[in-house]
């Protein structure tokens, strides 16, 4: 079976948003909000439909995702997951100072 798609910058902008209101730490894949990026992201023309593999950003796929940023955030003691992209890192650098601290609790 082939991989799905690489994440886009667009996807990931959609990720770092919900990262910012759902603390991953806090949640999990059965979080209604993590179903709901994942059924957008599945919709979105972003991928020919013929690139959706069985898995496609998948309420999981979606929730690691988030977990993949916790390794950006100065606000987490831990170390998050470690195998993400290079463009998180640049999603994360580009909008995360944009993030005002009353609108996200503390990682931890």
């Amino acid at each position: 079976m082939a991989r799905n798609p690489k994440w886009s910058r667009d996807e990931l902008i959609l990720a770092l948003d919900l990262y910012i209101i759902v603390n991953p730490v806090h949640t999990s894949d059965k979080n209604p909000e993590v179903i709901a990026i994942s059924e957008l992201l599945n919709v979105l023309p972003i991928h020919p439909y013929a690139e959706h593999g069985e898995k496609f950003r998948n309420a999981n796929g979606v929730y690691m995702k988030l977990c993949n940023f916790l390794r950006f955030d100065p606000n987490y003691s831990g170390t998050g997951l470690q195998r993400g992209s290079k463009l998180e890192e640049l999603i994360w650098n580009e909008f995360s100072n944009r993030i005002k601290p009353w609108e996200v609790s503390t990682v931890k």
